[in-house]
């Protein structure tokens, strides 16, 4: 029975793959669009590698600053005062591992439990000598680092 399905099967999913094939296609106009990167006509084709002269290069960078406007560099930006840079840095210099003897130690590591009892859930902190459960946690599963 299986195998009489067979064929049927395989020609619904070449017509499904047909079909979705086609279904992503633009519509086709008879009108050819003008590709945006070509040159235009008149202009001649650039020798290769010429490079184009530096006083070409600075009339051009002038003009290009003439027509920008005198607001869009103004002194008190905040995307060029550099926070969003000095806080990544923050940020990816805490996420590196600490040192296992330094002052730090436990900072991907929690070092408080979850005490339950009949009243509730209670979150124990600890801290100093006895935090040195939550130091041999640390650095059994390697969220300190003995190297530096």
């Amino acid at each position: 029975m299986t195998q009489a399905r067979l064929p049927i099967v395989l020609a619904a999913v070449a017509a499904c793959c047909a079909c979705a094939a086609h279904a992503d296609a633009p519509p086709s106009s008879g009108v050819a669009t003008p590709d945006p990167f070509a040159l235009p006509a008149n202009a001649p084709e650039p020798v290769a590698g010429a490079r184009p002269s530096e006083e070409a290069i600075r009339a051009a960078v002038r003009a290009t600053l003439d027509e920008l406007p005198a607001t869009s560099f103004s002194a008190s930006s905040q995307a060029l005062s550099g926070g969003p840079y000095r806080e990544f840095a923050r940020k990816f210099a805490q996420a590196a591992k600490p040192h296992c003897l330094g002052p730090d130690p436990l900072r991907h590591q929690p070092h408080s439990t979850v005490v339950k009892t009949v009243f509730g859930d209670y979150v124990v902190g600890v801290g100093g000598i006895y935090a040195l459960p939550f130091w041999g946690a640390a650095v059994l599963r390697g969220k300190c680092s003995w190297t530096r």
